[in-house]
C-alpha cells in the first residue's frame, strides 16, 4: 500500500505506525470542503485558497489502530498535513477546521518552501558539512507540528473555556519525529501534546506545565515594560513606586523558574 504523504512527510517518517497510515488514494481532502459549506468570511476563504496548497489526512489514530485502549475524552487523533504556500503556519485555517472536527482531535503537519524561513531559521536548520549555514536550495522544505488545546483555567478564574493553537519549532522534515506513548488514547494525546509544545513526551500534569508557561510569558511581558517605564519616568516617588513592582515580578519570576 502506497501511504499518504505531504511533502516528503507522512505517517512512517514521522514514527507512527504503519498500521495508522492513510492511503494515498483515499488521503486527499479538497480545500473547498472546508470553506463552501457552511459559507466563512472572504477573510478566511483567502487564506484557504491563497495560503493552502493542498490539506492530506496523513493517519488516523484509534485503539485499533495503535493498540491502545480506548480513551474517556479522546476517541480518535487525526494527523493532517497542510502543504502551504506562506510563511506562517496558517492558524486560522487549522482553527476553522478543527471547529468543523470538533469531535476529534487533529494533529497538523505544516509544511513549507525553506526560503520562507527567516535568517535564523535558515543557520538554524540548513548548516553545511563544515559548520556553516547555508542557504535552503529550491525544493528544501521545513516542516511545524501544531495542534489545538484547551487552555488551563487558572485558580480564582471563572468563565468559558478557551481554545489556543500551539505551533511547534520550523524543522527539517526528517527531523520531524513523533512517538506514541500512553496505554490509552487519551494519554497517547497528552504526550502528542508535550511533544509539540515542550518539546518532551511527558504528558503527565501538562495543565500545570502549561500554566506555569503562561504565567512566565506574562511575568517576562510585564518586567520588560516595567524596565521601559522606570527607565522613562522622571518622578522620584513614581520610579521608587514602579522599582518595588519591577522587583517583585523579578523574585516571582525567579521562583517560577526554579
Amino acid at each position: 500500500m502506497t501511504v499518504a504523504h505531504c511533502g516528503t512527510i507522512s505517517a512512517p517518517t514521522l514514527g507512527l505506525p504503519a498500521t495508522c497510515a492513510i492511503p494515498e488514494a483515499k488521503s486527499a481532502l479538497p480545500k473547498q470542503m472546508f470553506y463552501l459549506k457552511p459559507p466563512v468570511s472572504s477573510r478566511l476563504k483567502q487564506r484557504f485558497v491563497g495560503d493552502v496548497a493542498s490539506i492530506t489526512m496523513l493517519a488516523l489514530l484509534r485503539p485499533n489502530t495503535i493498540g491502545v485502549a480506548a480513551g474517556r475524552k479522546v476517541r480518535e487523533v487525526l494527523v493532517m498535513g497542510i502543504e502551504q504556500n506562506c510563511k506562517d503556519a496558517p492558524v486560522e485555517v487549522m482553527e476553522h477546521i478543527a471547529k468543523l472536527r470538533s469531535g476529534s482531535n487533529i494533529l497538523f503537519v505544516c509544511v513549507r518552501d525553506a526560503r520562507f524561513g527567516d535568517e535564523n531559521e535558515g543557520s538554524a536548520n540548513f548548516a553545511s558539512a563544515n559548520g556553516n549555514a547555508s542557504q535552503p536550495k529550491s525544493g528544501e522544505t521545513q516542516c511545524a507540528l501544531a495542534l489545538q488545546r484547551i487552555l488551563p483555567v487558572r485558580a480564582g478564574h471563572q468563565g468559558e473555556s478557551q481554545m489556543r493553537t500551539y505551533v511547534g519549532t520550523w524543522q527539517k522534515p526528517q527531523a520531524a519525529a513523533l512517538s506514541v506513548n500512553g496505554e490509552t488514547l487519551d494519554e497517547v494525546w497528552q504526550s502528542l501534546c508535550a511533544q509539540v509544545i515542550f518539546g518532551d513526551d511527558d504528558g503527565s500534569n501538562l495543565d500545570a506545565r502549561l500554566a506555569k508557561q503562561t504565567a512566565i510569558a506574562e511575568l517576562t511581558a510585564q518586567i520588560a515594560k516595567l524596565e521601559g517605564d522606570h527607565a522613562r519616568a522622571k518622578d522620584g516617588a513614581k520610579r521608587n513606586e514602579i522599582f518595588v513592582r519591577l522587583h517583585k515580578a523579578k523574585k516571582q519570576l525567579e521562583e517560577l523558574q526554579q
